[in-house]
């Protein structure tokens, strides 16, 4: 029997600025990825044994989408397994003068979207992770800078030094996960750990450190774990943060 599924998200907290409540912890998403339609499309191409080629896939789906794409420029409501969308127009209606630019651009064409029914069940029992949780820390990972590519948040080489700069980087305590891990983007398995005492630099704001020369090519997510907190004593129980953008080896 296969498991349920439920959304299982990160979340930090924001202080709100709305009069109701104002001052209150305000949950916000954090958002490990953002996925296109040619992404979709070759994530069910890897991993299911599908009997048509991808090109195929790509193109059923852009016909579909194209599809969606007419029904709605026709003023048609779309219901599909995700949700509703609604054809819609903004502002007040003036009856005077339709020709001016300024009048009709009162008016613009939207969508409207609602949940269905099998995605609102699909998210009526969230388990959320407050990512700021660990008392006394707010470790936090702002920047990944390769130098040998001159990129940020981006690429990584093989050999190569990075600059890692964020909040509570500093690695004291005597916590034996401590450093960085890169971690297979598709796995989550662990390809590489930076150990403290290899590191070029280490402060609470900056790691400089060099990058195996034997990390294969790939996509990976970089993790922190330290026990860094705002006071001298080290957390007893270390923090972890994934950083969110995705980073690559190779072409």
């Amino acid at each position: 029997m296969s498991r349920k599924r439920r959304p299982e998200w990160k979340v930090r907290m924001r202080k709100s600025n709305y009069e109701v409540t104002l001052g209150q912890a305000v949950p916000v998403v954090h958002h490990p990825r953002s996925y296109t339609l040619e992404d979709i499309v070759a994530l069910m191409d890897a991993h299911l044994s599908l009997p048509v080629a991808r090109e195929t896939l790509e193109m059923c789906v852009k016909m579909f989408m194209e599809q969606v794409e007419n029904m709605l420029l026709e003023g048609s409501i779309v219901n599909l397994p995700i949700g509703r969308l609604t054809p819609a127009v903004t502002g007040t209606w003036e009856y005077q003068n339709r020709f001016d630019e300024k009048v009709r651009a009162q008016n613009k064409a939207v969508v409207n979207y609602a949940m269905g029914p099998h995605l609102t069940r699909l998210l009526a029992n969230p388990l959320l992770h407050d990512m700021e949780a660990n008392i006394g820390s707010r470790l936090h990972i702002m920047s990944v800078k390769d130098h040998a590519s001159g990129t940020e948040n981006g690429r990584l080489t093989p050999g190569g030094i990075i600059t890692v700069r964020g909040q509570m980087l500093l690695m004291n305590g005597d916590d034996p996960r401590r450093g960085l891990r890169l971690l297979r983007a598709d796995t989550g398995e662990e390809a590489a750990h930076l150990r403290p005492e290899d590191f070029a630099l280490c402060t609470r704001t900056r790691i400089v450190a060099q990058l195996p020369a034997t990390l294969p090519a790939g996509t990976y997510r970089l993790q922190i774990i330290s026990q860094c907190t705002t006071n001298p004593k080290p957390l007893k129980a270390a923090a972890e943060y994934l950083f969110g953008s995705e980073l690559t080896v190779g072409e």
